[in-house]
């Protein structure tokens, strides 16, 4: 596969788009900054806002943007809706934050790849789990971000770093390069 998984996750009948049956898979080029920026920005402007608009504020031409955006809906923080983005409820709860922003997003994050397969396999296996243990179970499945198995494992690491290291639902370990759930 040659284009990144997620930009063949839009929503569609199955019966014409073979990946609508497939989970939701976070872009692996949007970091949390990233999101948290869209959402403050989002907010600080008023909503709705043109998403043309917004590129131009945050100095990006709209194909960087357009992942950050969908990254954002994903995780239900923003909805877009012809040209628009504004913020969702849950959103507008995120702004108000002060701390712990993408501790918020716990719950929203265990549904998207590859942080669901990475939990389902750590709650099975002992020890934890590798990026390459991650990316074979997702290849089974068809999803990768990367055609080289070398690539995707080091894209599914740093998803898993940035982001459920960060919201508190993934340990790690540098040394044994093994990731387990965060135990509460």
């Amino acid at each position: 596969m040659s284009e990144p998984f997620f930009l063949a996750t839009k929503e569609a009948s199955s019966a014409t788009n073979p990946y609508s049956l497939r989970p939701p898979a976070m872009p692996a080029d949007v970091r949390a900054g990233q999101v948290i920026a869209l959402v403050e920005m989002t907010g600080g402007l008023g909503s709705p806002i043109d998403v043309a608009d917004l590129a131009e504020e945050f100095g990006f031409n709209i194909a960087t943007l357009l992942p950050i955006i969908d990254t954002g809906e994903m995780l239900g923080l923003v909805k877009v809706v012809k040209g628009k983005i504004s913020l969702t409820d849950l959103g507008l709860r995120f702004q108000k934050l002060s701390k712990h922003k993408i501790e918020m997003l716990k719950d929203q994050l265990c549904q998207i790849e590859p942080f669901k397969t990475t939990l389902d396999l750590s709650s099975k296996k002992k020890g934890g789990v590798s990026a390459q243990d991650v990316a074979e179970a997702l290849q089974e499945r068809d999803i990768r971000w990367h055609h080289t198995q070398e690539q995707n494992e080091s894209l599914i690491q740093e998803l898993l770093i940035h982001w459920a290291i960060y919201a508190g639902i993934l340990t790690y370990n540098g040394k044994t390069g093994k990731f387990q759930k965060f135990l509460s």
